[in-house]
């Protein structure tokens, strides 16, 4: 009897857990209110007329940047403990934030550090609701230009979306109002959140925040920021934060960390060239979950075909171009540093592999791996790999630690309780704990 009533017990402490989790989900989503949006846009897209036409490139970059993008990530459970990232309601307003976005001496006649300067004060303005926000009012732009500034004190906020360059206005923002909080309650948001894309300040992998901090390039003007901050809970408001990368983009968050590896170094620069101006078309969909930290959840769109092959597709045979794609892919991740959370920073090193021993042995792993890919291609049978090699999981290639599980809403709803009530609050009772009882 006594076995009887134990078992019943444990039963309904579990239904009672999984009720609490799922109600904590529930209040944890219920108070995510929409929010307005301030879009900017990358590098030599200033959102303004006619430098940009609303038509052709302003209305559905905002579209995606909404819908495609912010919005899903907003419906999405997060790994921080937090809220989500606010999304954008059809009825909310969105704002097309002007920004410089020149790149001297390719985009304009600005260096990157000015062009970043002058776009961060811009978006500041915007925040704060200051007259002076610049932002496009082409009535072209659909569903409308905003009539009014943007206001504050709403209690909806704000979600400031940042590609490319102006993530790294966004970041520097952050930074910003982590530094120097806004205590004037008319002009601080009463909540904010970032949604980052191909961002060049990104903890481990942005090109920014691999230099020396503080550092300036001469002549180009690019300075080294440091990495986007991800402690903004623990120092005052929490200024949630989603950051998409595209795997090997160089400078748009996937740098390598082996400076002297060149096949890293040239692959992320072809990655640059070939993916980063795609990511200003890319879904949320597109992308998989790789960690969180602090107050930001972090994504990474895979790529299934090395960048430096690219080019040969459709001048090489499919099949060869991917039994050469394993072991290269090897080579190459021995340069980063995957087993680091992607919020953590991590600086630039001299040697061309992290751990040389574990490299050479993956690089050695991934020349039969590569053949059997090779094989299975051109036969059409993915299970027909005569060499005996697996398929590969990660998409760090042989020898790659697998992306972790993306968070449940279960997860999310645990997490959000133990923030309110304390880190013990919700734990599971293991096999230990019930024998001691």
């Amino acid at each position: 009897m006594r076995v009887i009533m134990r078992s019943l017990g444990a039963t309904c402490l579990a239904l009672l857990g999984a009720i609490a989790l799922m109600l904590a989900w529930t209040m944890t989503t219920a108070v995510q209110l929409a929010a307005t949006a301030l879009v900017m846009g990358g590098t030599d897209h200033p959102l303004s007329s006619p430098a940009d036409d609303p038509v052709s490139f302003i209305n559905p970059y905002m579209s995606n940047a909404v819908s495609g993008l912010i919005n899903p990530a907003a419906a999405a459970p997060t790994g921080t403990g937090g809220d989500p990232i606010a999304s954008v309601a059809d009825g909310d307003d969105r704002y097309a934030v002007i920004t410089p976005e020149q790149f001297f001496p390719i985009f304009g006649s600005m260096t990157f550090d000015d062009s970043v300067v002058a776009g961060l004060a811009n978006l500041s303005r915007c925040v704060r609701g200051s007259a002076e926000c610049d932002y496009n009012e082409d009535p072209a732009i659909d569903p409308g230009p905003p009539v009014d500034l943007p206001d504050p004190t709403l209690d909806e906020g704000f979600v400031a979306f940042g590609y490319s360059q102006s993530a790294v206005i966004a970041s520097l923002l952050k930074q910003d109002l982590i530094d120097n909080p806004i205590e004037d309650p008319d002009v601080a948001p009463s909540d904010l959140s970032f949604f980052l894309l191909a961002n060049p300040m990104r903890p481990n992998g942005g090109f920014l925040s691999r230099g020396p901090k503080g550092l300036t390039i001469p002549i180009l003007g690019v300075t080294f920021y440091g990495a986007t901050p991800t402690d903004s809970c623990e120092t005052g408001n929490c200024y949630q934060t989603v950051d998409v990368a595209a795997q090997y983009d160089g400078l748009g968050g996937d740098a390598a960390v082996g400076l002297t590896n060149v096949l890293a170094v040239l692959n992320a620069v072809m990655g640059f060239l070939l993916l980063h101006s795609d990511m200003e078309n890319a879904t949320f969909d597109d992308a998989l979950y790789q960690g969180s930290h602090g107050d930001t959840d972090y994504y990474i769109v895979p790529t299934k075909r090395l960048p430096i092959l690219m080019p040969f597709e459709g001048l090489i045979p499919s099949p060869i171009l991917t039994a050469l794609d394993a072991p290269l892919r090897a080579a190459i991740e021995g340069a980063y540093a995957r087993d680091v959370n992607p919020g953590i920073a991590t600086k630039v090193g001299l040697l061309p592999f992290l751990n040389p021993v574990q490299a050479i042995l993956n690089i050695i792993v991934a020349i039969p791996t590569g053949i059997d890919d090779a094989i299975a291609e051109a036969t059409g049978d993915p299970t027909n790999r005569p060499l005996g090699t697996a398929p590969v999981t990660s998409p760090f290639g042989v020898g790659g630690p697998e992306l972790p599980e993306p968070p449940s809403a279960e997860d999310d709803a645990a997490l959000a309780m133990s923030a309110r009530i304390g880190d013990d609050a919700v734990k599971p009772i293991g096999p230990d704990e019930d024998e001691a009882q």
